[in-house]
């Protein structure tokens, strides 16, 4: 059974560019019998709350089938998602499985396999009364996303006047109801499985970029890195990869080109 545990914040003092500590490698964590993954918790479908306690979601499952395939149990730490690449480089956690896309920032800081494991693409999401079909439209107002992520990167870089950051995207999806927000940038699957499951929100103008996430790791790590590779591998050759995305997505999002 997989164990979920909170991940208290790391000090600030542990930033993008600091220098990685020893990580543990493959045999460390064979001899530790437990892969400590780490994800935000607050990313539905991938990562969210269960009514039984812990997490569950398609980050969730996969995670504990690479566990499975390591001969290992896996440990499930929730984290803030800001805080989760600074404690994967100070080697509190052993992987992210935590929906992260690559950026040359992140690079610097973490390793990542060598493929993604999903295919996705950033998607603005409006309250089903709204009338803007692209954030043109939205006249300024504010826009909401999960602090730390490519989708506040996003909008930065193209000096969008106002963002507003929350922890998760069940915070948003709070501030969009209460009109503290007139929009927000997530990716495509979770505001359509959002929507799907009764959240009054819709998209808004096409895809705005691709979003192709990894699962990562600390530095200098080959032994283990390979290691999740193969259990990877073997999970997109033999369907189970498919299966846990369709459990939880509906579709099948493992393949490139949707």
């Amino acid at each position: 059974m997989t164990k979920v545990l909170k991940y208290a914040s790391l000090l600030s003092a542990l930033a993008l560019g600091a220098a990685s500590v020893a990580h543990a490698e493959l045999a460390d964590v064979k001899r530790r019998g437990e892969l400590r993954v780490v994800m935000s918790g607050e990313y539905p479908p991938f990562s969210q709350p269960a009514t039984s306690g812990g997490l569950e979601g398609f980050d969730v499952d996969v995670a504990n089938e690479i566990g499975k395939r390591l001969g290992v149990k896996t440990t499930v730490i929730k984290a803030d998602f800001s805080s989760i690449i600074a404690g994967i480089q100070s080697g509190q956690f052993d992987l992210g499985v935590a929906s992260q896309s690559k950026t040359p920032e992140r690079e610097k800081a973490i390793d990542f396999l060598s493929r993604p494991y999903y295919y996705d693409g950033f998607q603005l999401f409006v309250p089903k009364s709204s009338t803007a079909t692209s954030l043109g439209t939205l006249g300024g107002k504010p826009v909401a996303v999960a602090l730390g992520t490519v989708f506040e990167k996003f909008l930065r870089d193209r000096k969008y006047s106002n963002v507003v950051t929350y922890s998760g995207e069940q915070e948003i999806f709070q501030a969009l109801g209460t009109g503290r927000a007139a929009g927000m940038i997530t990716t495509r699957t979770v505001g359509s499985v959002a929507a799907k499951n009764g959240q009054p929100i819709k998209s808004a103008g096409a895809v705005l970029q691709q979003d192709n996430p990894y699962i990562t790791l600390g530095k200098n790590q080959p032994q283990l890195k390979a290691a999740v590779e193969r259990a990877l591998n073997a999970m997109r050759v033999d369907g189970t990869l498919t299966r846990i995305s369709e459990k939880w997505l509906g579709a099948d999002v493992t393949k490139p080109g949707r």
